[in-house]
Order: C-alpha cells, then structure tokens, then sequence
C-alpha cells in the first residue's frame, strides 16, 4: 500500500522503516526540520524493561495513580480499578522492543552510543523497604538485581560523590542506555536508501471525506498525493490531529526535562546509568555526553521548568560534582519536551474505527525501549498477521 506516517520521531521512523520491511511504499511528514527533534531528541536513553514494569506495578500497587477519575472517564465509562496493573503489558512491548532494538542494530551494523548496567542509589535507611519491593518486582518480572551495600557500590561506581550519604544501591546488569536520537537518525538514513520519502517542516493534519480521510496542509488544502492509509505517531500533536479526523482519545500530554552536556573528565563521570530513587532523576552516560532527566510531570499550568532544573542539577551535584563541563555559555543544555501519556499507562497501537487511520501513540515515559516492538505490532496488524505478543492490551477500543 502507499501509506503516509505523520511524525518523525523515534516511534515514526520505526514505524516506517518496519513498513518499509513489508514492502509497502512510505512517506513520512514532520513539522520539524529533521527527525527526533521533539520528545526522541535527549531523553535519558534507559533501556530496562523488567525496571520500567517493576515502576509501574508499584506505582499502581500503591494506589499511587498517575490518572484520576475524569482523565479515566474519557477513557472508559468506569471508576478507575483499584489493584490494576499495568507491569506485564509494559514488560513484554518493553523487552520486545528491546530485542528488536538489538537486531536491528546487528542486521543493518549499526552503532549508536550505549553502556550496559544501571545502578538505583538513595541517600537514607528508610529507602532500604521501597528498594527491596522494587528489587522483588524486578526479580519477579525475569530481571537481573541486586542490592549493594555502599561499599560494594563506590567499587563498582568510582566516581560517586563520597561526600553525599549513601544507604543502598541497587544494580541491574542486563540494562542498557543507548542513544535514542542518534539511533533514530541512523534508521531513518537506512530508510532513506530503501525508498521511504521523508517530508520535513511539513506539518498536516487530517480531514474526514465521508469514509475516507484527507490529508491536509497548513493553510487547509488537500495535498495532491493521496494514501490507501495513514498512521499517527505524532507524540504530543496526535490527540489534535486525530480530533480532527473525529477521532476522540484520551491523551494527555506531561511535560518532561532535562539537562545534557559534556563530560569534563571520564574518571569523575558516571559508567552507565545512575538513578537516584527519591527523586527518580536519571543520570545517563551517552558517549562524551551526560543526560539528567526527570520523571513525567503532569502540566499544572504553572512554570515548572525552573524548580525542575534546578532541582536536575542539584542531583547531579550530589552524586557526580566533577562530570560534566561548566562556565561557557551554554555548555549545559536545557531541554523540555511534552509525551503524550493515556489513564491506564499503555500506548495505543492499530486501528482506529475510520478506515484506513492506524496509531501508535501514547507512550508516555517508555516511547524509547517500545519503539522498535510499536514499530513493529503496527506493520503486523498492516499486513493482517498475528505478532509475537498479544496486542489486546494495546488495542485502541481496549
């Protein structure tokens, strides 16, 4: 088929590649002036699936929800269920996607920054309880963890602050952080040279004709070129673009932030992943850069950014003072992105009810190590083929 996919993100150019693999002939539009410019262009880079899922099942465990009842009540006509959880359908497109991530690096040689093991540290002793229901859900889930003592941990890490109090660590050796933009540019030349057409500061929006959509440019007119199909996964921008198709999902964009720049000196710098556990702030070593990121922030409307960047640095002072180059104007980067988030912490991948409109969107915090497993249930469910995982609980009418 010839079919349009609107976004170039690490999710877009998956996507099209995947359909490209099916040989279907693609076009990707995005409003940016290259790929990964949006939410793929400097987060954090972890690749944990059994970590991603332990998250989320204590999150939700907990009755500590990131949802609440009208946000739910879009979503689906019931209260939001007490003891739900979401953690195996997070940890099988999770660690699918991290499979396919894998062989698609060894079949197209490809060599995107990354470092293996990630390491979870808290400064107080009444953390040990919540790091050791974290490790049983990880250990529960399949993965690979262990708790430190902090002598243990300052062996492994040398570069930890040895002046910041430290009460545990736990490390995951099968975690990887691998660089999500770099990869992402990588697959989008190797679909480049197969044929995809990529259609940069070109934003579109979609128009219902009857049963059949349109695509639209800025100023309302049809484009020439028309599709047997189109799929969204325009992160923040699909709620929108789908609306206007007389689509209704239940998206909700959070706010995400960072901080990226240069490694000063290698041996004050972390070796891989650092997480700090109170504030969920990852630390990320990419090749001769540093990532700090924070966890999604639902948007209250007022000026998050400057509490939250104050707060990223404040973290990495703690734990690696000497990491990263300071002084010059703008060698620390700022970043700020929105992710389009759903109630129940899952994306939505397949079939709308408008023929010929499939998504995959919504995300959230795990948009990098499901990107490549999305890509994929996505061109299966284009082709009419079963995939290796159960979709059910990713359906958009779920």
């Amino acid at each position: 088929m010839r079919l349009a996919v609107i976004g170039a993100g690490v999710v877009g150019v998956t996507t099209a590649f995947e359909l490209l693999q099916d040989g279907h002939e693609v076009t990707v539009f995005e409003r940016c002036s290259t790929a990964a410019e949006g939410a793929s262009f400097a987060n954090g880079g972890l690749l944990a699936p059994e970590w991603a899922a332990a998250l989320a099942s204590d999150r939700w465990t907990r009755k500590s929800l990131p949802t609440d009842d009208r946000w739910w009540s879009r979503f689906r006509r019931t209260p939001v269920p007490v003891g739900m959880d979401p953690g195996p359908s997070i940890l099988a497109l999770a660690r699918l996607g991290s499979e396919r991530l894998d062989a698609l690096c060894d079949q197209l040689e490809l060599a995107p920054d990354s470092h293996q093991s990630m390491m979870v540290v808290w400064r107080e002793a009444h953390e040990n309880e919540h790091a050791e229901r974290l490790q049983r859900l990880v250990k529960h889930r399949g993965g690979e963890c262990h708790i430190m003592n902090p002598e243990q941990a300052r062996s492994l890490e040398l570069a930890l602050n040895p002046e910041t109090d430290l009460a545990g660590v736990l490390v995951l050796p099968q975690a990887w952080s691998v660089n999500c933009r770099q990869f992402t540019l990588m697959i989008r030349t190797r679909a480049q040279q197969a044929g995809c057409r990529f259609e940069f500061r070109r934003p579109v929006s979609l128009t219902r004709s009857g049963h059949r959509f349109q695509l639209v440019d800025e100023s309302g007119q049809e484009l020439d070129e028309t599709f047997d199909g189109v799929v969204v996964c325009a992160g923040s921008s699909s709620a929108a673009l789908l609306r206007s198709a007389g689509i209704e999902l239940p998206l909700e964009n959070w706010l995400g932030f960072g901080l990226n720049a240069a490694v000063r000196e290698s041996m004050d710098a972390p070796s891989a992943v650092v997480q700090d556990l109170k504030y969920q702030v990852s630390i990320s070593r990419l090749g001769t850069r540093i990532r700090v990121t924070s966890p999604l922030q639902r948007d209250n409307g007022t000026d998050q950014a400057t509490a939250t960047y104050k707060r990223l640095q404040s973290v990495l002072d703690d734990w690696f003072p000497g990491a990263i180059r300071r002084g010059q104007t703008g060698s620390i980067q700022q970043w700020r992105s929105e992710v389009a988030c759903l109630p129940d912490g899952l994306p939505v991948i397949g079939a709308t009810r408008s023929s010929g409109i499939w998504v995959n969107t919504g995300h959230g915090n795990h948009g990098w190590v499901m990107s490549c497993s999305s890509a994929r249930l996505l061109a299966d469910q284009v082709a009419g083929r079963d995939s290796e995982i159960d979709v059910g609980p990713y359906r958009v009418d779920r």
